[in-house]
């Protein structure tokens, strides 16, 4: 839950770097808002890549972490909602707009914009671990899985 969002980051960053900031690639990485396979996609490589060499059953279970703490980033902005923003947006526009809404689509009024790489990305990157994680285990050539 460390390590993918500081994956993505540099990932994100050396496109921008390498394509000079294009449109073509600001387009690229803005599709799609929290379903983008750049800000899950490392958490998915580290799972297959990791647990192809260390085959541990637990590492399937990480995406249990990642829920625990979307859910308390999402308890945490529900908690600290104030209702002058209710002619604004709404509690459900707010998260939306704060946890899986990437760029300015919504009101810059409305939603915690960080909370995005802050609780979305790792919990993403937790569950694709996971998923990751398990087709190395259920796909292992060798056949010598550890318990």
């Amino acid at each position: 839950m460390i390590i993918c969002p500081i994956v993505v980051f540099v990932v994100v960053l050396s496109a921008v770097i390498l394509f000079n900031n294009s449109h073509g690639i600001n387009s690229a990485l803005n599709a799609g808002g929290a379903a983008n396979p750049f800000l899950w996609g490392p958490g998915l490589i580290l799972g297959l890549l990791v647990n192809r060499f260390a085959l541990n059953s637990t590492a399937c279970w990480i995406w249990l972490a990642g829920m625990v703490w979307m859910a308390c980033g999402l308890l945490a902005a529900l908690y600290t909602y104030h209702t002058r923003f209710a002619g604004i947006c709404s509690p459900l526009d707010s998260i939306w707009n704060g946890f899986f809404s990437y760029g300015s689509y919504g009101s810059a009024y409305c939603g915690d914009h960080q909370n995005l790489m802050f609780f979305t990305v790792p919990s993403f990157n937790s569950v694709t671990y996971s998923l990751g994680a398990w087709a190395a285990l259920r796909f292992d050539v060798s056949g010598a899985s550890k318990p």
